[in-house]
């Protein structure tokens, strides 16, 4: 199939009604690919959108974008003491917040032989250690203001095993763990906590691969729809998870991949 495909439009349809009119939502990594278009959904369905990441430029062109008040703060958060910091923020700011993204992460792959302890640090920094001490401090915040909704953004790759991406896979495995946990922890608080699993998205993120007609070709074989995802595909689920038509989901990994993850081609001949 050619990457000429047509691609949905960037800017969310606005629903006819506004369920999380006046609900303060933090979107890490809220200005470029999914997050974008996270940020997007949940602002056309009324939220204050709080985008976070390390380039302010780029989350103050996304925040003129969106469609309802934002706010950006931007923060490095492999940092270890960012998290901490930006819930302090947010508080002071808000007085708290009613939904969590945890969107923000490294990519990472290459052979497993010659990872290095740096490597490995470094991925897990922005992929485990910040989405974990976000969703921990958040949760509770959330649990003051009356409860509400994390979603942690996870990959297919944490569920089907592929060559060369054993630490990014293990960063992503050990936050889908944690998903359950919290979710085990703060419901009784009325937190639900779930997550998603993109596969191959189409976003400015993804061109390495989306912009390889040898390597979609040869991924669509093994996806039962027959084409990649969207952003805004991901960008309703998560939608979807925070609002109040989610409102008795919790604990959940749910798969945006058309089908990639959890299927096999034939071994027959066509």
């Amino acid at each position: 199939m050619s990457n000429t495909q047509a691609t949905t439009p960037r800017t969310a349809t606005p629903p006819p009604t506004a369920p999380l009119k006046d609900a303060v939502a933090v979107v890490t990594g809220g200005g470029r690919g999914i997050g974008a278009a996270i940020s997007h959904a949940l602002s056309a369905s009324g939220a204050h959108v709080v985008l976070v990441g390390r380039d302010k430029a780029v989350l103050e062109r996304h925040a003129a974008e969106l469609s309802g008040p934002a706010t950006v703060l931007p923060a490095d958060l492999a940092a270890p003491d960012a998290a901490e910091r930006l819930v302090a923020q947010v508080v002071d700011r808000f007085g708290g917040a009613d939904i969590l993204v945890n969107n923000a992460g490294a990519a990472a792959g290459g052979p497993s032989d010659a990872v290095s302890a740096e490597d490995i640090d470094s991925v897990h920094a922005l992929n485990v250690r910040a989405p974990l001490l976000l969703a921990g401090r958040f949760a509770r915040v959330i649990a003051e203001r009356g409860g509400g909704a994390i979603v942690n953004v996870s990959s297919a790759l944490a569920e089907r095993g592929t060559p060369q991406n054993m630490v990014y896979a293990a960063s992503k495995g050990a936050l889908e763990a944690a998903t359950r946990a919290l979710a085990a922890e703060w419901g009784p608080r009325a937190v639900r906590v779930n997550a998603v699993r993109p596969a191959v998205t189409r976003s400015d993120m993804s061109t390495v691969i989306t912009d390889n007609d040898d390597i979609v070709r040869t991924y669509l074989t093994s996806v039962p729809l027959g084409r990649i995802g969207e952003a805004e595909e991901v960008a309703s689920l998560v939608h979807f998870l925070v609002s109040p038509a989610g409102g008795y989901v919790t604990g959940q990994v749910i798969g945006v991949d058309g089908g990639w993850g959890s299927t096999a081609r034939s071994i027959f001949a066509s």
